[in-house]
């Protein structure tokens, strides 16, 4: 990859007959598209943006990202894809999501055009106008699924929408699932472990749920008994508080004995 590779996304619209650029621009519009173009590089994994580097310029409104090798890797996939309307489904669901938002923006004003533009990639740009029909091939990138979560409650109930806010074990992600308010009421499992039974949309690239929905709470029952085990781990980190490098005390311990 292009150590220098860059994206120019660029925003023209006219307000009251003028057209928008760096000085004419408004904020909120300014922070939002901002915002959608950051979304657009960071993708539905969150990467980071730490180290990308950006210029505004004349030109309507024009932001101009230039982007460490690890995110040219991530990206450039789907700007390939992009270069086909039918796309949408195979490319990574935020980034879909802010096509989407800017395609149909443009369908609802003529005036208003966006452009994506890859500088040191292999491919050329993605103009969205009340022109382009990107959309949903073939390939149907969401599947209704059903999982088991295992986790901790972290928030359960809701005054307008019933649902349990679940802190995932592994990932230590909190993800929202959906319920009624009578499947809910009286529960007391809130900061419990649980393992739930759930109906979800999943990513087949991947991978990430949205539309959570509670089928049951699941028996669990772990091997183990939780309050007896943060017991010992309070006495063992008291014990080892004055060993600096447990793992190196161990190893000259066992070279002693040998």
């Amino acid at each position: 990859m292009d150590q220098k590779a860059a994206i120019e996304f660029v925003l023209k619209d006219r307000v009251e007959g003028q057209e928008i650029t760096p000085t004419t621009i408004g904020l909120s519009r300014f922070n939002e598209f901002n915002q959608q173009v950051q979304d657009f590089i960071s993708g539905s994994e969150h990467l980071k943006v730490d180290e990308v580097h950006v210029t505004i310029a004349e030109g309507s409104y024009k932001l101009i990202a230039v982007l460490p090798v690890v995110l040219q890797v991530a990206i450039a996939p789907d700007l390939q894809s992009l270069q086909r309307q039918d796309a949408l489904g195979e490319i990574d669901p935020k980034r879909a999501e802010i096509v989407q938002k800017w395609q149909a923006r443009s369908k609802a004003n003529p005036e208003l055009r966006y452009a994506i533009r890859p500088s040191g990639f292999p491919v050329g740009s993605v103009e969205l106008s009340i022109k382009t029909d990107y959309r949903i091939g073939q390939i149907e990138p969401w599947v209704k699924v059903e999982k088991y979560l295992f986790g901790t409650i972290m928030n359960i109930g809701g005054a307008q929408k019933a649902n349990v806010h679940l802190r995932l074990e592994e990932s230590r992600q909190t993800v929202v699932v959906g319920s009624s308010r009578g499947y809910l009421k009286g529960n007391d499992r809130l900061y419990h472990k649980v393992l739930l039974r759930v109906e979800a949309d999943q990513h087949f690239k991947t991978g990430e749920l949205r539309n959570l929905r509670l089928l049951s709470f699941e028996d669990y029952q772990p091997g183990f008994d939780e309050s007896a085990l943060d017991m010992f781990v309070a006495a063992g980190t008291k014990a080892w508080a004055d060993v600096p490098d447990a793992a190196a005390w161990v190893r000259e311990l066992r070279g002693a004995r040998a």
